[in-house]
């Protein structure tokens, strides 16, 4: 148990995704009272509700604004701000999401005397200029510790674990088809008159476990003004990931690169879906690798041994 923040007051904004439920489950824990704020109507809810009754409350949230945040974060002692989005609709596009709700928080927080804030970001979103994702984080970044200097800035590589939609996502594809697409694993060049093909340009990450993240924000919770980029164990390419997750259910399956060019095709067509399986700022993403070596060093301050996909892919597809 963190004796830090056991017995206090936490609210946890998109405490009903991913990596918000394995946060609840593990605040629960620590005897902490978690408030869920949540955009969605999910009122039933597939994650363990507290040791005891009364210890969990979800809360729904239309407008975010001053009077309703105030009214929640009163009393409040830690918040945290999960809240993101992968692709825009018509009403939520990444400003509303990744900027104008992160700013009305923190001002809020600050305003009822929330002692620690902690918001949840994405690495190497200083990299991606290309992305309106990774802008729209950066400026939410910017704009919430403006409002709320003491900000603790989390940003963490891609998250994997029960529930998630990275490795899930693919497995799931891998029991219906025959091919899987290594978007970005090759890249035409000119030279003169002639296009050259280098088949050694792979997209890499250094995928974070959702346990080993959540760990970490639990021990940096009651810390002030920090900026941490986080990154698991092993760097991988697509292929070493499809690998990974294919050996577990000793399937095979045929790898299919596709270009970046043929990529942002394929997202152009892909956008008109309602929940789109992939779009061209996806793409744009996707050309800047997802890894951090310093990333690792950080989460190892706090996480004696983090786990790598290897290791846990398992326990869960």
């Amino acid at each position: 148990m963190n004796f830090k923040i056991s017995g206090k007051k936490v609210v946890v904004f998109g405490g009903t995704g991913f990596i918000g439920s394995h946060l609840v489950n593990n605040l629960c824990k620590n005897a902490c009272q978690v408030d869920i704020i949540t955009r969605s109507n999910k009122r039933k809810l597939d994650f363990f509700l507290g040791n005891e009754p009364g210890q969990v409350r979800v809360i729904k949230i239309d407008n975010f604004s001053k009077e309703n945040l105030d009214k929640i974060l009163k009393n409040a002692e830690i918040v945290f701000n999960l809240i993101g989005i992968l692709y825009e609709t018509k009403k939520n596009t990444f400003k509303k999401v990744h900027v104008d709700i992160p700013k009305e928080i923190a001002a809020s927080a600050k305003r009822n005397g929330v002692r620690n804030f902690i918001h949840v970001s994405a690495l190497n979103i200083d990299k991606s200029l290309n992305s309106f994702y990774a802008n729209s984080k950066l400026l939410g970044e910017n704009e919430v510790k403006e409002e709320f200097p003491n900000t603790v800035i989390i940003r963490p590589s891609v998250v994997f674990g029960k529930g998630d939609n990275f490795t899930n996502f693919f497995f799931n594809i891998s029991k219906i088809s025959p091919i899987l697409p290594l978007i970005g694993s090759i890249e035409i060049k000119r030279k003169k008159i002639f296009p050259i093909v280098d088949f050694n340009k792979k997209v890499k990450f250094q995928p974070i476990y959702v346990g080993d993240l959540v760990s970490f924000l639990l021990s940096i919770s009651t810390l002030k003004r920090k900026n941490y980029d986080l990154a698991g164990p092993t760097v991988q390419s697509f292929d070493q990931i499809f690998d990974t997750i294919l050996n577990i259910k000793k399937r095979k399956r045929i790898y299919l690169p596709i270009p970046f060019f043929a990529a942002q095709i394929i997202a152009f067509l892909l956008e008109i879906l309602p929940n789109p399986l992939l779009t061209r700022d996806q793409v744009r993403l996707l050309m800047v690798d997802n890894i951090s070596s310093k990333g690792f060093s950080n989460l190892k301050q706090f996480v004696k041994n983090p786990s790598s996909l290897q290791t846990i892919v398992g326990t869960y597809i």
